[in-house]
């Protein structure tokens, strides 16, 4: 019989090409208590979704071979309604860009945050997907 005082796990799939980063993010992640999947490029992004089944994904725009917005389609295809951080370096237009896309391929919850991406901004991502 379950523990009722343990919460159920919450996993995150984090996408970027950088291994540094992705390594951070998942830290930051597993400090707010969500395991974590990483991904290194957006290629086969339908597959790590259905193999992983994530609560979130964290996916950065500038990747080489397949980018973030390519990565938002196939998030799109797999859950409309999962929610979504996505991150950039390059700039506000590119998050902008993202956050339309995102929505013209019908996801409902694209957030967006610059690198580097502080505690606060993920703090706040989670804690949005752990109180739906």
């Amino acid at each position: 019989m379950p523990d009722e005082n343990i919460p159920p796990t919450r996993r995150v799939l984090i996408v970027d090409d950088r291994r540094d980063v992705a390594a951070t993010m998942a830290d930051m992640c597993r400090a707010f208590a969500f395991e974590t999947v990483i991904g290194e490029d957006g290629f086969g992004m339908l597959e790590l979704l259905e193999e992983h089944r994530p609560d979130c994904v964290i996916v950065d725009v500038m990747m080489p071979g397949q980018d973030g917005y390519e990565a938002l389609k196939e998030v799109a295809r797999y859950d409309p309604a999962l929610p979504v951080l996505l991150v950039t370096g390059h700039g506000d237009d590119w998050l902008r860009i993202g956050q339309t896309l995102g929505r013209a391929q019908g996801l409902e919850h694209v957030h967006t945050a610059a690198k580097p991406v502080r505690v606060p901004t993920v703090r706040d991502f989670l804690e949005s997907v752990a109180a739906r």
